[in-house]
């Protein structure tokens, strides 16, 4: 799909600000329904690159508004138009950076991996962002399925590059039981509003659901630190049916040109790491552009990216490996198109 015109305006988009995790943790999200009810439905959530955040805070940005189409809630309309039956769920970072000297901006998903002040990951055996991810889609259900119509419309993301939910406070009263007629949205706006559309809500699970998560650019390190997570369940602590459970949803893991700021650990290229990966029987989609496998300032990333996928190749894992825009010149906007064609399928 091009998004040279932009995505469909008839793919809603929902913020949820502040939404509850594991141990105290809080993301933001955004959120899209499904096109079409499913007998198997499956919850995508996708974890992006440094660039990308609200548009308006791009918009104010005095470089990332020139890539101001992957804003995190178009991305997301954007996903759920290559997986149309799927719940989308886009995570926003926990913290963005931003370094004055070269104004740049670097996502921090450490309330899913530890990272320095860049965001670089600092992977760890066991930093419960299973138990935070589950949490996060139990805590967004219950928030979509017990809110009004009126509190769900006071969400939509327009293409405005604005939601309606311009308070975190005012949302989180939404959903701790007190919504301030300050907030309400008027009576009359209500009679045009058709509750059939709203489906998609009714004993919606999104933590039950088989899971695909995908990872792009910076947003890799979660699916990274979920690959540690997979071995310390599966060989320190195997009789934890609690924490497997949602391991056994994951179906589906998607890199899209993985790289970040540190000179290592782009790719994880542990055997042992990947053994497990593979006896998971997940199957293992890696999506890549020469904006960072052809880098001759990173060469590593080239070097981590195959010995990462030979070595699951060698060992049986379910793996399908795609180079993209190869004719094109290595730059953000050709890394950008990568995820266009997640899911060429649809």
């Amino acid at each position: 799909m091009n998004m040279s015109g932009g995505v469909s305006p008839e793919i809603r988009a929902f913020r949820l600000r502040n939404v509850d995790g594991y141990g105290g943790r809080t993301n933001d999200v955004v959120y899209c329904p499904p096109a079409t009810p499913s007998s198997e439905p499956s919850t995508v959530v996708f974890f992006g690159g440094d660039v990308q955040d609200f548009p308006e805070n791009m918009q104010s940005h005095r470089d990332h508004k020139h890539y101001i189409k992957w804003n995190l809630e178009d991305t997301g309309r954007l996903i759920r138009s290559q997986f149309q039956d799927c719940h989308v769920v886009v995570v926003r970072p926990y913290r963005l950076v931003i370094l004055m000297i070269e104004y740049k901006t670097f996502s921090s998903f450490e309330n899913f991996v530890p990272c320095n002040n860049c965001g670089v990951p600092e992977h760890t055996p066991m930093h419960f962002a299973l138990q935070h991810l589950e949490k996060l889609l139990e805590m967004i259900s219950e928030r979509l399925e017990t809110a009004s119509i009126g509190q769900l419309e006071k969400l939509v993301c327009n293409n405005s590059f604005l939601c309606q939910d311009d308070s975190t406070e005012n949302e989180l009263q939404f959903f701790r039981n007190s919504l301030p007629s300050s907030t309400s949205i008027e009576v009359s706006s209500l009679k045009n509003l058709n509750p059939a559309k709203y489906w998609w809500r009714e004993g919606i699970k999104l933590h039950k659901n088989n899971l695909i998560l995908i990872g792009f650019s910076k947003g890799c390190v979660v699916l990274n630190q979920f690959l540690y997570e997979f071995h310390y369940l599966k060989t320190l602590t195997p009789d934890d049916n609690t924490s497997m459970s949602i391991v056994s949803r994951i179906k589906d893991m998607y890199w899209l040109d993985g790289g970040h700021s540190g000179g290592k650990n782009t790719w994880i290229t542990s055997r042992s790491l990947l053994e497990t990966l593979t006896r998971l029987g997940i199957r293992v989609h890696v999506r890549v552009t020469p904006y960072q496998i052809t880098d001759d300032r990173r060469p590593w990333i080239k070097k981590e990216e195959k010995m990462f996928t030979e070595m699951l190749q060698k060992l049986g894992a379910n793996i399908d490996r795609s180079v993209h825009f190869e004719s094109s010149l290595p730059n953000l906007y050709t890394h950008f198109d990568v995820l266009t064609v997640i899911n060429p399928t649809n």
